[in-house]
C-alpha cells in the first residue's frame, strides 16, 4: 500500500470529491478496518443502501483511493480495501486562482466541522469522555514570536495529521462475522478539533490572557515517501518521544510527560533512532530541525 495519493485539486473531479463528505468517510471507515471489506458488511457498518456504497466506492476506485480485492475463500464476494493511507491534495502556490480554489475547499471543510459540530453536540459530556477547552485571546507577535509558534505546533499538527493505526483485524473473523449475519463495527469520532490563527489590522490592544480549562484536567495536562528525513514513517508514539528529545528533555520527563515507564521510552526511542539513522540526541536534534524547516518553507 502507497502512503500517500497527491491530488491536484485543480481537477474539477477531484474538487468535487473534497465537498463528498460521505464519500469521503467510507473511504475513512475502509481504512480503519485493514483488512478487506465486503459492499454488505460497508452498508451495514455506514448504515446506508447498498447502492450508496457502490456509488462512493466506484468514485474512490476512479481517483485511485481504494482498489478490489477478488474473493478467495473463506470470502464469497468482492471485497475493498483502500490503495493508499492518507489522501493529498495539492494546488499550485503561484497562480491565484488554484489558491482561491483550495481557500473555498477549506472553507467548504470548516462550515462542515462546524455542521458536525453543531449536529453531534454530546449534552451529556463528562470529564471521563475527554475535555473540553476553548481559549481566545488577541496578542502581538513578533517574528520570532510567530516562527517559534510555529515551530511548537509542528508536533501537534503532525499527531493530528497522522492517520491512526488500524487495528489487529483477522480476515477470518471478518469472514466468520459475514457468515453469522453481523455487521463490521464501526468507529466513530468523538472528538472535534480546531485550531486557528486570525491575522488581525488596525489598532487593536491585547486583551489579558484567560487560560480555562477543568480542574481535573489541569493536574493530569502534559507539560511522506518522498521526505527524506523519516519522520512521518515513525508512529504516533515514536515521534512523539523523539520530537520530546529533540527538544532537549531527558528520558525521564519524557516518561513522565507520556505517562508511562522510561523502559518504554527507552524502547520507543531506540525505534525512532533505528527508522532514522541516528545514533545520539543532537543527530536526532538536527534531523528533527531540517524536518521542520522544510515543513515550514525556510531555506
Amino acid at each position: 500500500m502507497a502512503q500517500s495519493k497527491p491530488l491536484d485539486l485543480g481537477n474539477d473531479d477531484v474538487f468535487a470529491l473534497t465537498r463528498d463528505y460521505e464519500a469521503l468517510r467510507t473511504w475513512e471507515l475502509l481504512r480503519g478496518f485493514g483488512v478487506p471489506v465486503t459492499v454488505a458488511e460497508l452498508a451495514g457498518a455506514r448504515r446506508l443502501a447498498e447502492r450508496v456504497i457502490h456509488r462512493h466506492l466506484d468514485l474512490l476506485i476512479a481517483h485511485e483511493l481504494v482498489e478490489q480485492v477478488r474473493a478467495r475463500k473463506p470470502r464469497r464476494s468482492i471485497g475493498y480495501r483502500v490503495a493508499v493511507e492518507r489522501i493529498v491534495l495539492t494546488f499550485d502556490d503561484t497562480d491565484e486562482g488554484a489558491i482561491a480554489r483550495a481557500k473555498r475547499s477549506s472553507a467548504h471543510v470548516g462550515a462542515e466541522f462546524e455542521r458536525c459540530v453543531v449536529a453531534h453536540a454530546n449534552p451529556e459530556f463528562h470529564a471521563a469522555v475527554g475535555f473540553r477547552l476553548r481559549t481566545h485571546c488577541m496578542k502581538h507577535f513578533t517574528r520570532e514570536d510567530l516562527a517559534e509558534l510555529r515551530r511548537l505546533m509542528l508536533p501537534v499538527v503532525e499527531f493530528l495529521s497522522t492517520p491512526r493505526p488500524a487495528p489487529k483485524r483477522s480476515a477470518k473473523v471478518g469472514a466468520a462475522k459475514a457468515r453469522a449475519g453481523k455487521s463490521v463495527e464501526a468507529t466513530f469520532c468523538n472528538q472535534a478539533v480546531s485550531i486557528k490563527l486570525e491575522p488581525l489590522a488596525g489598532e487593536l490592544l491585547p486583551l489579558p490572557d484567560v487560560w480555562m480549562t477543568p480542574r481535573s484536567k489541569l493536574a493530569g495536562a502534559p507539560t511522506e515517501d518522498a521526505d527524506k528525513s523519516g519522520i512521518p514513517r515513525l508512529t504516533p508514539r515514536e515521534r512523539e518521544v523523539a520530537l520530546a528529545l529533540a527538544e532537549g528533555l531527558t528520558r525521564a520527563h519524557v516518561a513522565e510527560r507520556m505517562s508511562v515507564s522510561v523502559h518504554t521510552v527507552s524502547t520507543l526511542a531506540r525505534r525512532a533512532y533505528r527508522k532514522l539513522g541516528v545514533t545520539s540526541q543532537a543527530a536526532l536534534a538536527a534531523r528533527v530541525a531540517r524536518y521542520e524547516h522544510k515543513r515550514l518553507g525556510e531555506r
